[in-house]
């Protein structure tokens, strides 16, 4: 009889060992997602049982609903969904309907919505190390090359973490570069830029636009379009996505295609929204936050270069390549070099930083170095956001 009771009680040993590891909750996505990643005991904990409860998450975003962002944001967002079976639900409110542009980010903070999509060019110096991504001249050469920099920085810079401490983030990511896109004048040398009214966006980008001569102007986006026409403005610096979203391909006869600066941008979730989740339904959000949600979304804005071309081309827009000879003036020491000086100046003020200003630019430039080698060939052939059909489990 004692022999029955033992080994009665050591196949129950063996099947609650065999139920806690088969109800281990996945690790977290790698970086910028997990990056709470400091205590990853939380990773490391079983998983609470599903408990059939539906979630209601009210997503916001500035731009507008017919935009490639909204449709990333819906992309991404619907995953999850999917993942969840459903219990996983959100609410869409593109176009600023919800909250404006330089609102989403304290909305999401304070619980006004559960996520938001952003860039750090409405925030002024709110994400001064984050705005090294938007620092021209930098050696990034693509928004995909830019997300994996702004992972790594963000993994790597115990500033950057706290900087962005705020919120769970779901993807660091860039942009598409803003072309110099202009009207009734073509510009094919540095004297052409001289007098110049040129709408542009944040104080970095501002700065390069100064020092080639013209001068910068601070328009809203939706606004572009109509100061083009009223001659306001000879022209502007919007991204690729943006030319599309606002349908700035028609008031203009040219495009410069010269990459300027990319703008760092984030997918952000209110703390107590993630906390308040089950065990497994955390896991669904981590498994397509951090790298995946990033590389797809560098992959979806650097597509926008050739499609959204395509359409400037359609609309009897010039779109052309600088000269060697701009383009080597563009990038010189001369005209980058003292920009790079002031954002050092510039995180050295900040008093979290404690003037550590250069030590962060040259860990910053580092990291640029380390992923240059792997973004060598982004521009080898055309393709476009649609083709993007990789899950976390296969992407890499």
């Amino acid at each position: 009889m004692k022999k029955t009771i033992a080994l009665i009680m050591a196949l129950c040993l063996c099947l609650s060992l065999f139920a806690a590891c088969g109800g281990a909750a996945p690790a977290s996505a790698p970086a910028a997602g997990s990056a709470e990643a400091a205590g990853s005991a939380e990773a490391a904990a079983p998983a609470a049982p599903a408990d059939g409860k539906t979630y209601n998450l009210v997503v916001v975003n500035h731009d507008a609903s017919t935009s490639m962002c909204e449709e990333y944001v819906e992309t991404l967002c619907n995953m999850m969904s999917e993942a969840s079976g459903g219990r996983l639900q959100f609410s869409f409110n593109p176009g600023g309907s919800l909250l404006g542009a330089t609102e989403t980010m304290d909305g999401v903070k304070d619980g006004t919505a559960d996520i938001c999509w952003s860039a750090t060019s409405f925030f002024g110096s709110r994400f001064p190390i984050s705005e090294f991504i938007n620092l021209c001249g930098n050696g990034i050469t693509s928004a995909r090359m830019a997300t994996d920099v702004y992972q790594q920085m963000y993994e790597e810079i115990p500033e950057l973490q706290a900087e962005l401490g705020d919120w769970k983030i779901l993807a660091l990511h860039s942009c598409s570069y803003g072309p110099v896109s202009t009207v009734g004048k073509k510009i094919e040398t540095p004297d052409d830029f001289k007098g110049m009214q040129i709408r542009t966006a944040g104080t970095i980008a501002a700065q390069y636009i100064t020092a080639l001569g013209a001068n910068p102007m601070t328009v809203p986006t939706s606004e572009v379009y109509e100061s083009i026409e009223k001659k306001v403005i000879d022209g502007f610096t919007n991204d690729w996505h943006n030319i599309d979203c606002f349908k700035l391909y028609e008031p203009i006869d040219y495009c410069l295609d010269l990459p300027i600066s990319y703008t760092s941008c984030f997918v952000m979730m209110n703390k107590n929204t993630y906390d308040s989740l089950p065990d497994d339904l955390k896991a669904i959000v981590d498994q397509y936050a951090g790298n995946y949600a990033g590389d797809m979304a560098g992959y979806w804005w650097d597509s926008c270069n050739y499609w959204v071309a395509d359409k400037m081309r359609e609309n009897n827009v010039e779109v052309y390549k600088p000269s060697d000879e701009l383009y080597a003036w563009a990038t010189s020491d001369e005209i980058v070099k003292p920009i790079h000086q002031w954002y050092v100046d510039y995180l050295n003020e900040v008093p979290e930083l404690k003037g550590k200003g250069q030590e962060i630019y040259d860990k910053c430039m580092d990291i640029v170095s380390q992923n240059a080698a792997a973004h060598e060939h982004d521009w080898d052939a055309p393709f476009n956001y649609k083709d993007w059909t990789y899950t976390p489990d296969t992407y890499k």
